[in-house]
């Protein structure tokens, strides 16, 4: 049986298994945020948990008494083993899970629990082994584990690829590639894993990866067409006749309300949206800070720290990390995550603020490198894991908000795109609750989403809002589909 049978498998089913879709109650990671409301007395965000909580989960019922939520084991002691987990302390986690489990007889660790735990120390063992070159330790480990090869861990498909290239499995590594363009639609996964598939295949077998791209996800036609035409040309080769147009046709137009019909989607669905407009001056996500906003460096940061902030300041984000190679300082460390962050290497982002928030006493540090774990945890659509950080941390008003939103956010796309259209409606009016408004792409998405649940004149008068307020050709086809 070949690797490829092995871990694709997992690649279609639980990268693309919504969190707890086969779940009917929450288990006590779904609880984690709502027992964290309780105990910081927070009655708005003990609410807003609860909403939820009954939309993920709608046969469950909370207790009349919250208190009892925490009746089995104290109050933080299953965050205090994840929060273990986190900084990598894995002996650690699984002598609190055996001392819990004897002092607390009624009370076993969840499935979710232990399967973090164990992926977690797999993740380690997996990382190690390719950083120490060895290639077929790394090949055991990931055939052993095949959850570290969801699209959500995609760059460890990438770098098991590497490791069979490296041992002169090349048609192994090439299905590898072809198990992610299968299964996975984010638009610069697709395009990363077309270029990184060039070093391993010839035209045809180029031209056939791309073909399943476009199979895959639609809507990234363009961009897998454009970086196809540029690497058939370094290979000598010229696109193939009938290869799909530069702009794939939009779906939209047609509600589901008829089942021999296809469903509703916007031309967009699946675009990447924009990073969060803002972020703290010395972590600029997309642009340099006004000079002299950023925050004092920490002391013991000394000159070192001020030359790998001025870097980030001024958006030089490979200076910075070349300043800040081997630092082992917490505050270098969490701004070397804020320039991997900025140059789209989540991995090694999260790696340095997963390190600056277990090493540092700084209070303001340690919650604004977690805010950086939460963030790169979104970026990678771990949303659950990003929802247990933000569980566990007193993140600033603002850190939450935008935290909390997009959390929502990513929870109402995923819901629309398995199907769940109440549910994605559910979720996109508790992010405008919170925020006071909808982006653009969202409201469109929404739109769609009542077309596709039969509410056609909730689909149209929002189509028609969105259309009055900005008339586009997108606002014109959404329009269309629910007028017919």
């Amino acid at each position: 049986m070949t690797l490829l049978r092995l871990f694709r498998p997992a690649l279609l089913v639980l990268a693309l298994l919504p969190a707890g879709a086969m779940a009917q109650d929450p288990d006590e990671r779904d609880l984690q945020a709502l027992r964290f409301y309780i105990n910081e007395n927070n009655e708005q965000a003990i609410r807003s948990e609860l909403r939820r909580l009954q939309v993920q989960f709608p046969e469950w019922s909370p207790p009349d008494d919250l208190s009892n939520l925490n009746r089995d084991v104290p109050p933080g002691l299953v965050d205090g083993i994840y929060q273990l987990i986190a900084r990598e302390d894995f002996a650690g986690a699984r002598d609190r899970i055996e001392d819990a489990t004897r002092t607390y007889p009624n009370w076993t660790p969840s499935a979710d629990l232990l399967q973090t735990l164990s992926l977690a120390e797999a993740q380690r063992e997996f990382t190690a082994a390719v950083d120490a070159g060895n290639s077929q330790a790394a090949i055991r480990i990931a055939r052993a584990t095949p959850a570290l090869l969801v699209c959500e861990r995609v760059n460890n498909a990438w770098l098991l690829a590497e490791q069979y290239q490296a041992v002169g499995q090349t048609d192994t590594a090439r299905g590898i590639y072809r198990g992610v363009a299968d299964s996975c639609t984010t638009p610069d996964v697709l395009v990363a894993t077309l270029e990184k598939s060039a070093s391993v295949s010839n035209a045809a077998q180029l031209q056939e990866m791309a073909a399943l791209m476009r199979n895959t996800a639609p809507g990234v036609a363009a961009q897998i067409n454009a970086v196809e035409t540029r690497l058939l040309a370094g290979l000598g080769a010229a696109p193939a006749p009938g290869a799909a147009p530069a702009e794939a046709p939009a779906a939209a137009g047609v509600p589901v309300t008829d089942a021999t019909r296809p469903e509703a989607r916007p031309a967009t669905l699946g675009q990447p949206r924009p990073a969060p407009a803002q972020a703290p001056a010395s972590r600029t996500m997309a642009a340099p800070a006004p000079a002299g906003a950023a925050r004092a460096a920490p002391s013991g940061g000394g000159a070192g720290y001020n030359a790998v902030l001025a870097a980030a300041q001024a958006g030089d984000w490979r200076r910075c990390l070349s300043l800040a190679t081997g630092a082992k300082q917490p505050e270098i460390v969490s701004q070397r995550g804020w320039c991997n962050f900025n140059i789209d290497r989540p991995m090694q982002a999260l790696k340095d603020f997963r390190a600056a928030a277990s090493s540092t006493r700084d209070g303001n540090l340690q919650r604004d490198s977690l805010y950086g774990m939460a963030l790169t945890m979104l970026r990678m659509n771990m949303v659950d894991q990003a929802a247990s950080v933000a569980a566990q941390t007193h993140f600033t008003p603002e850190q939450r908000l935008e935290i909390e939103t997009e959390i929502l956010d990513k929870r109402g796309v995923a819901a629309y795109e398995r199907g769940d259209y109440r549910r994605a409606i559910a979720y996109f009016d508790e992010v405008e609750r919170l925020t006071g408004r909808m982006r653009r792409d969202l409201a469109m998405l929404k739109g769609y989403a009542y077309l596709n649940s039969g509410q056609r004149d909730r689909a149209r008068a929002l189509f028609q809002m969105l259309h009055d307020q900005m008339a586009t050709a997108e606002s014109r086809r959404a329009l269309a589909a629910a007028i017919q």
